[in-house]
């Protein structure tokens, strides 16, 4: 099993105007992480993976697949409601060079017994494998008891870890192992699910601020937990001068990291409907700190007002 290290970022999906896929932007994109040594999670709720069409996720994941050519961990969201749904997918990328397929169970009124059924009935005829995704922000969440049984599928390799609940995350923390990888998620939460030894986490800022969560990964990485934790508190300070506007209408950053990304000529900024982009307001607030980033990759002096 390949084991997932350090900082995985959240990947945006670019989208042309009329919400197609913008496969020139998914280059530039998946070049510039991959360059900075993020590992990938793409198409997931951050991604717009359930706002767009089977046509765009299946054209998006190819191209992220070919443009990374196995340089980092790349996984690609193939959730559905139903097994068929997701095994369509995957049957669609799976002559690509993608790590592994990311599934997310978004019906909350099924029991735990029928989630399992859905990650079995995936897992045991996906030729790609299979990681589970807790989120207990968007689901009601995947007992402990299910992904206990399913971490011994020989197909299932591990859990994305979501929620800000440390009493229910600690369970699930435990569960990780050589042959089951769990990594956490949130950029509030990074520092703590380093500091409780996972090896690796995953960010939306970080996908368009990677050399920031590079620098915060080497702190964590120098057994200095004070250096780590005033670094930590900075990037935070940092990531709080963003507009959120966006962000509580979606419910997701994708606006917000979108946006920085074409402030650096990566890609544009359309999200897909009904979720909605930033106001000018917004991006004057997003240009002024998009100036202080650069400020702080020319001298490595972070802006935190």
């Amino acid at each position: 099993m390949k084991r997932i290290k350090g900082v995985m970022a959240v990947v945006p999906t670019p989208l042309t105007e009329a919400e197609d896929a913008d496969l020139g932007g998914t280059e530039k994109l998946i070049d510039f992480l991959a360059d900075h040594g993020m590992s990938l999670f793409a198409l997931g709720s951050a991604g717009e993976g359930m706002n767009l069409n089977f046509k765009t996720r299946v054209a998006v994941a190819r191209k992220m697949a070919e443009v990374n050519g196995g340089r980092v961990p790349l996984l690609v969201g193939g959730g559905g409601f139903s097994v068929r749904e997701s095994l369509e997918f995957i049957e669609a990328v799976a002559d690509c060079r993608i790590d592994g397929i990311h599934v997310i169970p978004y019906d909350k009124k099924v029991s735990g017994a029928v989630v399992e059924r859905l990650y079995l009935g995936i897992a045991d005829r996906s030729p790609l494998p299979i990681w589970l995704y807790q989120n207990t922000t968007r689901t009601s969440g995947i007992p402990i008891e299910v992904v206990k049984a399913l971490s011994g599928h020989p197909n299932i390799h591990g859990v994305k870890l979501a929620g800000f609940d440390l009493r229910v995350n600690q369970g699930f923390m435990d569960l990780d192992s050589p042959d089951f990888q769990v990594f956490g998620s949130a950029d509030t939460q990074m520092f703590s699910f380093f500091c409780h030894g996972l090896e690796a986490s995953s960010s939306s800022a970080a996908a368009c601020f990677p050399e920031l969560f590079k620098d915060l990964y080497k702190a964590i990485q120098s057994d200095s937990v004070s250096q780590a934790r005033a670094k930590n508190r900075q990037i935070m300070t940092f990531l709080k001068r963003l507009p959120k506007g966006a962000y509580w209408h979606n419910g997701e950053s994708a606006a917000e990291v979108k946006y920085q990304l074409s402030l650096r000529g990566i890609c544009g900024e359309t999200v897909a409907r009904p979720w909605r982009g930033q106001t000018e307001e917004e991006k004057r607030t997003s240009e002024a700190v998009h100036r202080d980033y650069d400020y702080y990759l020319q001298t490595g002096e972070l802006r935190l007002a």
